[in-house]
């Protein structure tokens, strides 16, 4: 079905999706369509970044459905995304206190070495202290870019329906947190990581549409650039170096 693909639906109508970006939609037979609530009319204005601790869409799919769970939008490890709900109208339960203003971004990622194998298409694991076991598995580059795609659209104010500002929720003076925020738990409009208020996931996601978004590094250099600024720290990464303006 040519309208299921390269389009995200929002509030009921066909956008487009960024140029490269691979999308499948809902009216794909093939993508299921996650059980919700209908918030037509109320503001959305978040997004929340999450990883899954699963390995393939389809695992992560079925996880979601027996926890009666969802969320808006699958990253797989290729980088192709598919979409569950309509970005705008479907209120899904991925976030807790922010279920209601917000958009899910999942990012299929074992997230634990014990989980990631040779076979596998995640290659990168890093000493991380901010980390749940302080070790983690790092998205693939495909999927990295394909989240920072997404995120860079949602918060364009080119969407009916969305008024999510480009406000990183992480970010406090020139350091952007990877784990847990004081007021994290605040619905505040903005791009949230999981960890800011739960679990331990989505922090280096955040950091890397970051150092693509607001530093301008093209994507082979934020990839390694992310790993790097992201190992061996313990809550927060340093980017002072990268906002001038901030400590002038």
């Amino acid at each position: 079905m040519t309208e299921a693909t390269d389009t995200l639906i929002v509030a009921g109508a066909d956008a487009a999706a960024p140029a490269g970006l691979r999308v499948r939609n809902f009216r794909d037979l093939g993508v299921t369509r996650f059980a919700g609530r209908d918030r037509s009319g109320r503001v959305v204005n978040e997004v929340i970044l999450h990883e899954t601790v699963t390995r393939s869409v389809a695992s992560t799919v079925k996880v979601l459905l027996k926890r009666k769970l969802g969320v808006q939008l699958i990253v797989g490890p290729d980088g192709e995304v598919t979409q569950h709900g309509d970005l705008a109208h479907d209120r899904l339960a991925h976030a807790g206190g922010h279920n209601g203003p917000s958009v899910g971004i999942e990012v299929v990622n074992p997230y634990y070495p014990k989980y990631a194998s040779a076979k596998l298409p995640w290659k990168r694991i890093i000493d991380a202290p901010w980390a749940h076991q302080r070790r983690y598995v790092v998205p693939t580059p495909e999927q990295a870019e394909a989240t920072t795609q997404l995120v860079q659209l949602l918060t364009s104010g080119n969407l009916d329906g969305l008024s999510i500002p480009r406000a990183w929720r992480g970010i406090t003076g020139t350091r952007l947190a990877m784990s847990r925020i004081p007021d994290g738990e605040q619905r505040v409009p903005g791009i949230y990581a999981h960890t800011y208020f739960h679990h331990a996931d989505g922090a280096w996601l955040a950091l890397y549409a970051w150092l693509r978004l607001e530093a301008g590094m093209p994507e082979c250099i934020a990839y390694e650039e992310a790993i790097h600024r992201a190992t061996g720290v313990r809550r927060h990464v340093d980017l002072a170096d990268l906002m001038p303006q901030a400590v002038a």
